[in-house]
């Protein structure tokens, strides 16, 4: 995505919701899990600022403690995706242009049964 490409953090919100749980400050293991990585790879990424959150001391003697904020996971996802979301629509229509008539009529099925249920 181009720097100079205003992010529309709501829209990348919607895109990436079913990644994250539904909750404002999430633990390393959920960041690595949304990002499909390490939970070594949130520490970096949170050492280099590109994640924010809070970082704690637990107790004296251990080891520090870090809760990510959901909206900084989003902007980071949206920040290095090198699609928008209406790229990934548009070419989900040129797939769905191929296929036979009855596999359009199951997805036309399908959707209307996910969008009522919503």
């Amino acid at each position: 995505m181009p720097a100079a490409q205003q992010i529309n953090l709501a829209q990348w919100q919607e895109h990436f919701d079913f990644l994250l749980p539904k909750k404002e400050f999430l633990r390393g293991d959920e960041v690595a899990d949304a990002l499909d990585a390490d939970e070594r790879t949130a520490i970096r990424l949170f050492d280099d600022q590109q994640l924010m959150g809070h970082e704690f001391n637990a107790a004296k003697g251990h080891r520090q403690h870090r809760r990510y904020r959901r909206s900084s996971i989003i902007l980071f996802l949206a920040k290095s995706a090198n699609y928008t979301p209406s790229d990934l629509r548009d070419r989900l229509m040129e797939v769905v242009a191929t296929l036979p008539r009855s596999d359009k009529a199951f997805l036309y099925q399908r959707l209307g049964e996910s969008l009522r249920n919503a």
